[in-house]
C-alpha cells in the first residue's frame, strides 16, 4: 500500500497531504514513518478541539 500512496502523492499528484494525513494509523493506511518517507514532512496528529456548552438559568 505505500507504494501507492507514493504514487499516488510523488507522481500522479492525485492525493493530498491532507488526503494522506487521514489513513496514517489505519489498519489498511499507513505509519508515520511511511507519511514522513513520502511527503518529507513530519506527520502531526490532528488535534480535537473540545467544545462546551453552557446552559444560562
Amino acid at each position: 500500500m505505500v507504494q501507492i500512496y507514493t504514487w499516488a502523492y510523488q507522481e500522479w499528484k492525485t492525493i493530498s497531504k491532507e488526503t494522506l494525513a487521514t489513513v496514517v494509523g489505519l489498519p489498511d493506511g499507513i505509519t508515520a514513518d511511511d507519511y514522513k518517507a513520502i511527503t518529507g514532512d513530519d506527520y502531526v496528529a490532528p488535534t480535537t478541539q473540545a467544545t462546551t456548552t453552557s446552559t444560562t438559568n
